[in-house]
């Protein structure tokens, strides 16, 4: 019986070691070199071309991810920017010439095999460190070895930097990172970019092949445009068929657009839109990029302008996918008419708060349109005296039962006495008054407005109303304003950047947009306002009075 325990033993045993035998076989990293073959990596030894490694850096678009965080320079590389998705938290590694903390102690041997492999140095196992797809060695890997090594010795030129950046936190089994071994074999290709993409046989006649080429190098190297701006299967790769097609953004708060040339990505785009866009941020229909796309313009905008030709003309000729943005139906590419099914109306409720909780001493925020009164007998009154405006701002100076006594303070033109504006050289309204209100506005000294000459008068007005559709808390509307914008306007548009605009183009630039949506004078004063309070010319740097900011913007 012991013999046959003991036999039991030595096999499970010997399963066991065979298991973990072949676990490290299949996840090392000398596992796929061996199944793939890259150009060899550049001799340490060759001459290295400094100017040609900083274009490899901006085509590569490094510091969006690696820089450190709280600077605006490119050259500082000591990271700490988290990505957060659903496989956990990526922090951005220091990749600074620091010996200790970033990548000063790689060879270019070994900085080559992460750049273009997805393998980093390891204290413990000779084989390397896998490294999570979250950096592109996917695109990466088309990189030639002579650009890899230019961009080595340009970065070893860079300041050091010594932050301290923590170690990922992802949920298991992502969190073991021997196991992108296996992701590496079934997803890393090892292909060069003429290996991928359109046929060349496919082209024009019009069509520059060497202009062409270079295009397709940068975008499916460096540029990493694919990564992206495509969907992404549950095992985090990307389908072939839907490159290029848009996608969610790793933090599900966005969606990168489609930018084939397809009715529903860009294809109404010339290649010298593209450029163009490369260049300056503005696409041809005048806005202007914003979130992570105006971080990657940061970069492509330093390209020659050659290169962003070229780029353009690869993507204006990359296989079209028909993929819709989310909430954007189907061209019709009949010759009927043809109307689309009416949406279910199941926009939430304006954000109020319980007129039970509003007392003397609050401040408050206005949600809906709200009439206002001189005198408390508000039942009494033949007409109202005038009305507060969304997101207006005041203060509660006193409360009988259901009704309020509050109190607005603003800006008056100085013809202009039936309006008041939030700011004085801003078109914030915050309320319209009739005659009886205008009379009982107080109004203070004059002021000289010296960018326009045009005179203003601080004013105080204090009126009547109920408690009924007031906020005690403005970051609730902001907040609800914010939602309302980005889930409408990312129906047909990728979203712009508010702090782009003043608060005065706001006006005519969703007025000319409301014949198209659903909302109601409330709603849409809601986001206005919003959208003008977090506007260039009324945001923290301008010395304006400071607003609650909602969240960290609108995504892209």
């Amino acid at each position: 019986m012991a013999s046959k325990r003991k036999k039991i033993s030595v096999a499970v045993a010997g399963v066991a070691v065979l298991g973990v035998g072949g676990f490290l076989v299949l996840t090392s990293p000398w596992t796929w070199s061996l199944t793939y073959s890259l150009p060899p990596a550049a001799s340490a030894d060759s001459p290295a071309d400094i100017d040609n490694g900083r274009l490899v850096f901006v085509a590569s678009d490094c510091a969006t991810c690696h820089a450190t965080t709280g600077q605006d320079s490119d050259e500082q590389l000591g990271g700490g920017k988290v990505l957060d998705t659903d496989f956990g938290k990526f922090h951005m590694p220091n990749i600074s010439p620091d010996p200790e903390h970033g990548i000063g102690n790689w060879t270019l041997a070994e900085f080559d095999r992460s750049v273009r492999e997805g393998v980093g140095p390891d204290s413990l196992l000779p084989d390397g460190k896998n490294l999570y797809p979250a950096f592109p060695y996917t695109s990466y890997q088309r990189l030639k070895p002579e650009d890899v090594r230019d961009l080595y010795a340009y970065m070893m030129t860079l300041p050091e930097s010594d932050k301290v950046v923590p170690d990922h936190e992802l949920k298991f089994p992502y969190n073991i990172r021997r196991g992108i071994g296996v992701w590496r074999l079934a997803f890393l290709d090892g292909k060069s970019a003429a290996e991928i993409g359109a046929d060349t046989a496919d082209l024009p006649e019009d069509v520059d092949h060497a202009k062409f080429e270079r295009g397709r190098y940068l975008v499916e190297g460096a540029a990493h445009c694919a990564e992206c701006h495509s969907p992404r299967t549950f095992m985090g790769n990307i389908p072939d068929d839907k490159r290029y097609a848009g996608g969610p953004n790793p933090e599900g708060t966005g969606h990168f657009p489609n930018i084939t040339p397809d009715e529903t990505g860009i294809g109404f785009w010339s290649a010298a839109s593209i450029a163009n866009y490369l260049h300056t941020g503005i696409n041809p229909i005048g806005r202007k990029s914003g979130g992570d796309m105006a971080e990657v313009i940061e970069n492509t905008s330093q390209l020659p302008w050659q290169d962003l030709q070229a780029m353009a003309t690869y993507l204006n000729h990359i296989p079209a996918v028909d993929k819709p943005a989310p909430g954007m139906p189907e061209p019709n590419r009949t010759e009927e008419v043809v109307m689309l099914d009416n949406a279910v109306d199941n926009r939430p409720p304006l954000p109020t708060s319980d007129p039970k909780e509003i007392n003397e001493g609050d401040e408050v925020y206005v949600a809906g349109t709200k009439s206002l009164y001189t005198t408390s007998d508000l039942e009494q009154a033949e007409s109202e005296d005038g009305k507060f405006l969304g997101a207006a701002q005041a203060k509660v100076l006193a409360r009988e039962g259901d009704k309020l006594q509050l109190e607005i303070a603003g800006w008056q033109p100085e013809n202009a006495p039936s309006v008041i504006y939030q700011e004085k050289g801003q078109r914030v309204i915050m309320a319209a008054l009739g005659d009886a209100a205008v009379e009982a506005t107080e109004r203070g000294e004059a002021e000289t407005d010296p960018n326009t000459d045009q005179v203003w008068l601080p004013v105080t007005l204090r009126l009547w109303t109920d408690a009924s559709q007031l906020n005690l808390d403005q970051e609730e509307l902001w907040t609800y304003s914010q939602n309302a914008y980005q889930k409408s306007c990312s129906s047909c548009h990728t979203l712009p950047g508010k702090e782009h605009y003043t608060a005065n183009q706001w006006i005519g630039t969703l007025k000319s947009m409301k014949r198209f949506t659903t909302f109601n004078d409330d709603e849409y004063r809601l986001i206005l306002s919003y959208l003008q309070n977090h506007s260039k010319d009324l945001g923290p740097d301008t010395g304006a009075p400071v607003v609650q900011h909602a969240s960290e913007g609108v995504p892209q």
